[in-house]
């Protein structure tokens, strides 16, 4: 079913109905694409777009025919030889409706560093037809503009996050910055698909990369700066359940108690003050959990320090971390 547009209802509202209303009167040029992926699929169907060469639209008012409805102007050729984004997604939904009409087919335009993206959204995820555009940068983007919850695969939203501090490192007056956003994205990645348990200064770079997400989130809105959160906390469940599982020793001073060695609490800790993430804050209360040092301990010292004027902070008061299954939109 072709279904009313995810956003910018003006433009690919306009556009949604031509391409319905071509269906509907079986366009012999649209049904003989369709014919020739019957067999295999919408998915052959995308892979076909895919392959076909691009050709942008520079806004010749020449080079037409053009929907007045888009601001500018846009080129609107189906089927075209060498189409655009918007002419690939307006072939994809109506060639796809004559294949198999059960799901909901919807257009969509999301902004990323090639500028304005459209796509088709197929039951709720993207439909990738142009190359140049990562699956990641759709899944997080159709996030941040859907009305409603929209499902994003936590390794997509993992490495769109990683992409935006990618983005902010660039200005960063930290030496190094790329290489820390990497160093940190690839300790996220193992840590989730593998278990693998981040070494201090990975935890330092992981809480880094978080930062610079999130501060580079602000320009998309308060949508964007909360999935990079969840996916943070997200993160720091991960890790406290890995923790949870492995034989680490490390040292703390609390009253006069000492655990030793060291090798964890520096880097655990310093990640807690980056951006109200918490990090190594609730990573540290997992450890000290399963090494039975429990709240009752952690309360009785945040105490003694309040009548000092002092705090554990976050440490004595860690916020209740979403997990993966919640990542969705606010």
């Amino acid at each position: 079913m072709i279904a009313l547009p995810v956003n910018d209802l003006s433009c690919l509202g306009t556009i949604t109905q031509e391409m319905a209303d071509r269906v509907k009167a079986n366009d012999p040029a649209i049904r003989a694409i369709a014919e020739q992926h019957m067999v295999c699929g919408t998915g052959a169907l995308a892979a076909w777009i895919r392959s076909l060469p691009q050709r942008d639209d520079d806004g010749d008012p020449d080079d037409g025919p053009k929907v007045d409805a888009c601001e500018p102007a846009q080129r609107l050729r189906v089927p075209a030889p060498d189409p655009n984004c918007v002419e690939r997604s307006a072939l994809y939904i109506a060639a796809a409706e004559m294949i198999d009409p059960e799901p909901v087919r919807q257009l969509a335009t999301i902004e990323t560093d090639l500028g304005a993206h459209t796509f088709p959204v197929e039951s709720g995820a993207p439909v990738v037809l142009d190359p140049r555009v990562p699956r990641n940068c759709m899944s997080c983007g159709l996030a941040l503009v859907a009305p409603g919850p929209v499902a994003v695969d936590a390794r997509d939203a993992i490495e769109w996050s990683a992409d935006l501090a990618a983005k902010g490192a660039g200005t960063s007056p930290v030496r190094n910055g790329p290489s820390r956003v990497r160093k940190g994205r690839n300790a996220v990645m193992r840590l989730v698909n593998e278990g693998v348990v981040p070494a201090p200064s990975e935890v330092e770079a992981m809480g880094w990369m978080f930062a610079l997400a999130e501060f580079a989130a602000h320009r998309y809105g308060p949508r964007a700066i909360s999935m990079v959160r969840t996916v943070a906390h997200a993160v720091a469940e991960v890790l406290d359940e890995v923790l949870a599982r492995t034989q680490r020793n490390l040292a703390l001073e609390i009253g006069g108690l000492r655990l030793e060695p060291t090798p964890w609490v520096s880097a655990l800790a310093s990640v807690a003050g980056h951006v109200g993430l918490d990090l190594g804050a609730t990573a540290l209360r997992a450890k000290l959990g399963s090494m039975g040092i429990g709240d009752d301990l952690v309360g009785l010292v945040e105490e003694e320090l309040n009548n000092e004027g002092l705090t554990l902070g976050v440490f004595a008061h860690p916020p209740r971390l979403t997990t993966f299954a919640s990542l969705q939109k606010k």
